[in-house]
């Protein structure tokens, strides 16, 4: 009889540690997904010179003339849900663009 409870105990050991270990490797980070840092070198440093910003309003990317603006110049049609998640944490920080021209670069890159 002691050897079976043995035996039944040393399955429900092993059993609770595969389970462990299962749960351990699904955990996610905290703090959710970060910003590879050579996406962000690209825009760092960038937000003074920058004549427009791309952020989300109402679930679409907006241009805005400047970081510190609550209302859009103009709303697209590019969903944010859309984006990868580099481009959403980008976005959420503001896209700066330097002139028109960037700006245009940056709506066809996020909208393809």
């Amino acid at each position: 009889m002691m050897k079976i409870k043995t035996a039944l105990l040393l399955c429900l050991m092993s059993a609770a540690a595969l389970a462990l270990c299962g749960a351990c490797r699904s955990l996610q980070r905290i703090g959710g997904p970060s910003l590879p840092e050579e996406v962000a070198a690209r825009f760092v440093g960038r937000e003074e010179d920058a004549a427009f910003f791309l952020r989300e309003a109402d679930g679409y990317i907006a241009v805005y003339a400047g970081r510190r603006e609550r209302e859009p110049v103009r709303r697209t049609g590019i969903e944010a849900s859309s984006l990868r998640a580099a481009d959403r944490l980008l976005l959420d920080k503001g896209i700066p663009a330097g002139d028109s021209l960037e700006l245009l670069s940056l709506l066809e890159d996020l909208g393809s």
